[in-house]
Formats: structure tokens, sequence, C-alpha cells
């Protein structure tokens, strides 16, 4: 059996990760953010959604940064102090960048 979650807001225009139809993305770190890979949005999110850390084997291998579509919690916490605003909204982020919302999850298996 499938658990649906019934605490999000559902709309016909939203767009869902790869392997899923329960949960939206809220957040996408999109191409500003590579080969920055600048912390700040790790340190700021308070349910550690942001990978990978510095202290991370895998840290040195990604060319940038992404967000857990799962334990994003939207609080947007990441988006203001971001040194490249590299953080977009889904409804935000440019078309051009689209295809960031599917690397995001890939990353975690989504």
């Amino acid at each position: 059996m499938v658990s649906q979650r019934t605490d999000l807001a559902f709309s016909s225009d939203a767009v869902w990760y790869p392997g899923s139809f329960q949960t939206p993305m809220a957040y996408v770190i999109a191409e500003p953010c590579i080969g920055t890979k600048d912390s700040a949005c790790v340190d700021a999110c308070p349910v550690d959604c942001i990978h990978p850390k510095k202290d991370s084997p895998k840290f040195e291998g990604e060319t940038m940064l992404y967000i857990d579509p799962v334990e994003c919690i939207d609080c947007g916490a990441c988006v203001p102090v971001c040194p490249v605003s590299a953080i977009f909204a889904l409804d935000d982020l440019p078309e051009k960048w689209s295809s960031f919302t599917e690397k995001n999850a890939a990353y975690f298996g989504r």
C-alpha cells in the first residue's frame, strides 16, 4: 500500500520529481552553484537536506550541491544566504535551468 501525504497542497501544474507522485520539489539548486559549492546554504538549512557536505567524501567529486526533495521542509532559509543566487523555489526556477529539478532529485536516488 502506498501512503499518501495529506499535508501538502496539490495542484495540477506541480512538478514532481522522478519516480514519485507524492512529494513535489520545494527548492532547486541550479547552474550558478556549479564550481562554487559555497556551504552557507548547508549551514542555514534547519533539516540538513543539502548535500554533499564539505566533510563528505562525495564533496570533491561533485560540481555542485543538491537539495533532497523529500527532506526539504520548504522553509526557504537557504535562498537568501546563497552568494551566487543558485537556489530557487520551484515556481521561480528559470526555464533554462529546468533540468536541475531532476538533477537534484537524482542525486538522492529519488
